[in-house]
């Protein structure tokens, strides 16, 4: 009887301490799986690729340095994140404007003028006369200067040498109002006066091609006449303008 009472605590006694034996190995397991089980906190990538174990970025990081609520450092920030690049500045240069010189009479031109010759005389082989011209236009202009003179044939060609500038005379600026008048004096010999006939040339005239004062139209005095038409003497001289 007793022999059989320990044959059936024997496997009791055996599974009991296989029992305890694996309670302890699940314990043992269960501790370690606790101490040395539980994962790590994962690392947090920043933009650029870095792990920092445990820390999250702030804002985000940009390659060259860290950023804060969007703002680079070493860059231009803006109010509330995002680089803001200053308006570009544009300058715009007038070109210089001409300018208009004010106050200055002009010059009279040909087509504002007529000429005729007056108070005429003769003396001592010598012949004057005054070259007299006049503003016909309504606009006030100026003369200054000699005017060219020349004989001219019936046919309109020239007659002798044009007229010399007569020396010892002041230029002066004439201003001519409308219908002003402004005179230059013209001197010629009286005939052949003084020189040979081979000389002189005696020849007829129908009149002067006067050329105001710096004009290259001319205007034509009727004046039938002789004079001296040979080319090796200048007996014709005309004085320049001045106020009549």
């Amino acid at each position: 009887m007793r022999s059989t009472f320990a044959r059936l605590m024997l496997p009791t006694v055996v599974l009991s301490s296989a029992a305890l034996t694996m309670t302890a190995c699940s314990s043992s397991g269960s501790a370690s799986s606790t101490a040395g089980g539980t994962p790590a906190t994962q690392p947090t990538a920043t933009s650029a690729g870095a792990a920092t174990p445990g820390t999250p970025a702030t804002g985000g990081t940009s390659t060259g340095g860290s950023s804060t609520g969007g703002t680079s450092t070493g860059g231009a920030s803006g109010a509330g994140g995002g680089a803001s690049k200053p308006a570009p500045t544009t300058t715009t240069t007038h070109p210089a404007q001409p300018v208009t010189q004010g106050g200055a009479t002009p010059a009279c031109s040909s087509a504002q003028l007529s000429a005729v010759l007056t108070n005429s005389g003769v003396g001592a082989g010598q012949f004057y006369a005054d070259l007299v011209f006049t503003n016909t236009s309504a606009t006030t202009c100026t003369l200054t200067g000699y005017p060219g003179v020349s004989y001219v044939t019936a046919n309109g060609v020239q007659s002798g040498n044009p007229a010399a500038r007569s020396a010892g005379n002041p230029l002066t600026v004439v201003t001519l109002k409308p219908h002003g008048t402004a005179t230059a004096q013209l001197h010629d010999s009286n005939g052949i006066s003084g020189y040979s006939p081979a000389q002189c040339d005696l020849t007829a005239a129908d009149g002067l091609r006067v050329y105001p004062p710096g004009e290259t139209a001319a205007l034509f005095v009727p004046w039938k006449t002789q004079h001296c038409a040979g080319l090796s003497i200048t007996p014709l001289n005309i004085a320049p303008v001045t106020k009549s």
